[in-house]
């Protein structure tokens, strides 16, 4: 019986720790976040990316079992470099560093 409750402890205890997450920084949930999403549409011709102005991570908050990361990027020929054209879009970054969420090509 004594071994179960210690078992049962150790279990809680890991469930409150990925919950909080301290190893997940903001900003390696950020850095994890735009290298991810810039990886997935490295390969499309004509795709989507950051690497505009302005565009990039804008926000980043902590919430249970990782971060919700927020990116703006542009996609395809846009007529002028301006937020207008950009797009937005959310994603999660676990406590073990995996990135869900964003568009993929």
């Amino acid at each position: 019986m004594r071994r179960k409750l210690i078992w049962l402890s150790i279990a809680v205890l890991l469930i409150a720790l990925s919950a909080w997450s301290p190893w997940l920084t903001q900003p390696l949930a950020e850095s994890r976040a735009l290298n991810s999403f810039n990886k997935s549409w490295a390969t499309v011709i004509d795709g989507c990316g950051t690497n505009c102005k302005g565009c990039g991570v804008i926000n980043s908050k902590r919430v249970p079992f990782g971060m919700e990361v927020t990116l703006e990027y542009g996609c395809g020929l846009m007529p002028e470099d301006t937020s207008e054209y950009h797009e937005q879009a959310t994603g999660f970054v676990s406590a073990f560093g995996t990135v869900h969420g964003f568009p993929r090509p």
